[in-house]
């Protein structure tokens, strides 16, 4: 852990220096210890254990933030941060004074100060200092101005939209419910903005969810769900919102499309992003690419035609097998297949067991999906269409 005056140390030329040798290690876990050791013959113990730890901290946040060799960090601060992406695209979208409760390190601050105006509230004061050194870097300090204060007591500001991220680990774990959250979501009522936008857990219930007079929007990026937010007052919008980025692609209504009756797998097999699913729109995305399921325990969808769309992966369907080991692997021999990529969908196969078990050799590769058709353990042999990418052993 860092307190707020290491972290003004480390902001010291002597810390900077410091830092710079951490970085230059470009430690691990594995190699802390050796690291801190070289290290401490140079800085204070203390600077160098807080200097390598920011180290360690920066290499992780590379994958949110493209300026994180230059940001700061605490831990749980990085964990909570919104990555630089999805910050952005939400940004994009609000106009005016923003004010922003539970700023954090300054990840959303980052891409709200380059839009416009700022107020950015915590009640630590070292996240608040962190964000400040962070929204420097980005070169939009001087769109933000900086409050240190208890929600529940403070008077907030002017502002046309709130930007509201509550913890979700104030109970000392992560949690999806809304009664965890920490600033309550109950301070919503005492608070007058023109809108409000709320960031919660992408696991949040939708019977919690439907106890919201907002928006409802999930947010995936390359295939992966990050984020659940809210939005209420005049940036409410569609109910039920899907949107997936980098392509910025939204899938929206306000009440779900029926579903239409299951059926036997087609030519094609269509796994929509989860983004998508968690909106609760894959009858919206059946319709739309003319497709039905193949079972209503799964998301999985089928059709007879191939269509391009960014909200799903598409595959041809290649064999349809009723689950069976060894005629699973009778199938992939014949056609001399080594490698697959394993996709479950509604099925209890250990992957790593069955995979162990295929026993395949040959140059070919193929997906295979294991998932209920009309409630019938079933393995679709299947390639992706062109321009679909694999993520590997997925449940």
């Amino acid at each position: 852990m860092m307190s707020l005056e290491q972290f003004e140390q480390l902001l010291s030329p002597a810390g900077q220096v410091a830092l710079a040798a951490a970085d230059a290690l470009a430690p691990t876990e594995a190699t802390y210890l050796r690291h801190h050791r070289s290290l401490t013959r140079r800085f204070d113990p203390d600077l160098s254990r807080v200097a390598l730890e920011q180290a360690m901290l920066r290499l992780r946040a590379r994958e949110k933030f493209p300026l994180a060799a230059a940001m700061y960090f605490t831990r749980e601060g990085y964990e909570q941060a919104t990555c630089a992406e999805v910050a952005r695209y939400r940004a994009s979208r609000l106009v005016g004074k923003v004010v922003e409760a539970c700023c954090g390190i300054g990840g959303d601050t980052q891409a709200l100060a380059a839009r416009g105006p700022v107020v950015a509230i915590d009640a630590d004061p070292l996240r608040l200092a962190i964000a400040r050194e962070n929204v420097r870097v980005s070169g939009h300090l001087d769109n933000v101005t900086w409050l240190h204060g208890d929600l529940r007591e403070m008077s907030m500001p002017a502002g046309d939209v709130l930007v509201f991220d509550p913890d979700r680990r104030a109970t000392g774990r992560r949690s999806a419910r809304l009664i965890d959250l920490e600033p309550p979501l109950s301070l919503l009522s005492q608070w007058r903005y023109p809108g409000s936008v709320v960031k919660l857990a992408p696991a949040t219930p939708w019977a919690e969810l439907d106890s919201l007079d907002a928006g409802i929007e999930f947010v995936s990026l390359a295939g992966e769900l990050k984020e659940c937010t809210a939005w209420m007052g005049g940036l409410r919008g569609a109910r039920r919102r899907a949107t997936l980025l980098p392509a910025q692609a939204t899938l929206a209504a306000d009440v779900p499309a029926p579903l239409r009756p299951a059926g036997p797998a087609r030519a094609y097999l269509y796994d929509p992003d989860p983004a998508v699913t968690r909106a609760g729109l894959v009858t919206d995305l059946a319709e739309r690419i003319d497709a039905g399921p193949l079972d209503s325990s799964t998301a999985f969808l089928t059709a007879d035609h191939a269509v391009a769309t960014p909200f799903a992966r598409g595959y041809a369907i290649e064999a349809s097998l009723p689950f069976h080991l060894g005629r699973l692997r009778e199938y992939l021999r014949s056609v001399g297949v080594g490698r697959v990529t394993i996709i479950k969908r509604g099925s209890a196969v250990d992957v790593v067991t069955l995979t162990r078990h295929l026993k395949l050799q040959g140059p070919a590769y193929r997906y295979v999906m294991l998932t209920p058709v009309l409630g019938k353990p079933t393995a679709l042999i299947c390639r992706p269409l062109e321009g679909a990418t694999g993520v590997g052993n997925t449940d």
